[in-house]
């Protein structure tokens, strides 16, 4: 007794279409892990470089430090991401009021007058600008990190 095989149905360019499909898919997934990834950096560079910023103010409170001093601290731990991911990069230093969140500026008063144990904020905002933006569907995140320590002088 003989058996023979049905013909089989010829599928062609299923396969094709099929990876197509899956692998567009996929890439958007690996694209937005390794932008969320960039993002956490870049939110951990900055937090670390507003502490810095804060901790340089606090400690150099009533010394005749300029506000671009403690600036200069900032874009020096910044490493120049301030240039390649943020656009209207700025960087705040002030005297903040105790048990405000956010950070708060005291109106009229000089972060340099800050008296022992009143609070410095060093303030860093900009808007983070997303590489694959177009295709996640998110171009740009605004930035607002802040850092507030006690003083140390006066």
């Amino acid at each position: 007794m003989i058996i023979r095989n049905r013909k089989r149905v010829r599928r062609r360019g299923a396969a094709i279409v099929e990876t197509a499909f899956v692998l567009s898919l996929f890439l958007m997934f690996l694209l937005g892990i390794l932008e969320y990834a960039r993002f956490l950096f870049f939110m951990h560079v900055a937090t670390n470089a507003t502490t810095y910023g804060a901790r340089y103010a606090v400690v150099h409170t009533g010394d005749g430090t300029t506000m671009a001093q403690v600036q200069a601290q900032v874009d020096n731990v910044m490493s120049g991401l301030q240039t390649n991911m943020l656009t209207g990069y700025t960087v705040a230093v002030f005297p903040a009021q105790a048990g405000v969140t956010p950070p708060a500026a005291i109106a009229g008063a000089n972060w340099n007058d800050a008296q022992f144990g009143s609070g410095i904020c060093v303030k860093v905002t900009g808007t983070y600008g997303f590489v694959a933006g177009t295709l996640l569907g998110i171009n740009s995140v605004g930035i607002n990190v802040s850092s507030v320590m006690s003083s140390e002088a006066n």
